[in-house]
């Protein structure tokens, strides 16, 4: 498919098990005739309340799980996606990802204009995907900053993520830029090389939590954790551990080290590399003839 493949939108009460995705990775991705668009293969796209995914395959090109949004403008059946249980998964492509999360002006009387809370990702096996756990905002606030969204009671246990190619962890804005337009509120695909990567604070990144996650001999750094200085985001770290068989990999762009920002992060003894933030604002990349000094 040229888009998702499998598009449960506002959906209460659903179960999704027992599928298989394969996206045709034969023709050449380099055909001048192909649009970034023409990648945009996601495997499922979820909203709605009380969903549960499980014993499926995906081998795709874009996120390979989309949790969306939903609010009470732009749904009718529940006002928050919520309550979603994916489980004994297998996926490779650009993440089991939540989102994104535009913020949207929230109902009268109400906090957040869109929302997505408690959701389970479990037992999922990622070999040689690019992304691995991918949990995306998006612009923009608003010019009153009256824009609001939720991403709140996430957790990720017991995932194997083998030689992702790109981001194992990414919590932030959405990386996204068509060509030929403008960055403007958005966060570069080449960050840091581009270091250009506006975060929204608009956006509640709240009790996110990543247990006994294993990433072996990414091809990365570790990952990325960008909250917002008016709004950091709380993100909890438990057995997360990086595994190197080369003692050269992985050592691109900041060593193997996160690069952690306004996160209000908590680790335990047990993870590997620590995700450790600092106040600095700059996106020093680690070029390739200083890495291994």
């Amino acid at each position: 498919s040229p888009s998702f493949h499998l598009d449960i939108s506002d959906s209460v009460r659903v179960e999704v098990h027992h599928v298989n995705v394969t996206v045709d990775r034969k023709m050449p991705v380099w055909d001048p005739k192909l649009n970034p668009a023409d990648l945009n293969t996601d495997g499922f796209d979820l909203s709605g309340r009380d969903i549960w995914v499980h014993h499926c395959s995906i081998i795709n090109d874009d996120d390979s799980i989309a949790v969306k949004p939903c609010g009470a403008r732009s749904c009718f059946n529940t006002k928050c996606t919520e309550n979603l249980l994916i489980e004994d998964m297998r996926l490779t492509g650009f993440g089991a990802s939540i989102g994104s999360v535009p913020p949207v002006p929230p109902p009268e009387g109400g906090k957040f204009g869109h929302c997505v809370r408690n959701v389970t990702f479990r037992r999922i096996d990622m070999p040689g995907t690019g992304k691995g756990v991918y949990i995306k905002s998006n612009p923009d606030c608003g010019p009153d900053n009256t824009k609001t969204a939720l991403i709140a009671d996430v957790l990720y246990e017991d995932i194997t993520i083998e030689k992702p190619s790109w981001w194992a962890v990414w919590i932030g804005p959405q990386q996204q830029h068509e060509p030929g337009s403008k960055l403007e509120e958005k966060c570069a695909l080449s960050y840091p090389i581009d270091s250009h990567c506006p975060t929204q604070g608009c956006v509640t990144f709240q009790n996110i939590t990543l247990r006994r996650i294993n990433v072996t001999d990414p091809l990365m750094s570790p990952g990325v954790l960008l909250g917002n200085a008016s709004n950091p985001m709380d993100v909890k770290f438990e057995a997360v551990v990086f595994k190197y068989s080369n003692p050269l990999g992985g050592r691109f762009p900041w060593g193997r080290k996160f690069r952690c920002r306004d996160a209000k992060v908590a680790y335990d003894s047990s993870t590997s590399p620590a995700p450790v933030c600092t106040d600095d604002a700059s996106d020093f990349v680690q070029m390739p003839e200083r890495m291994f000094v």
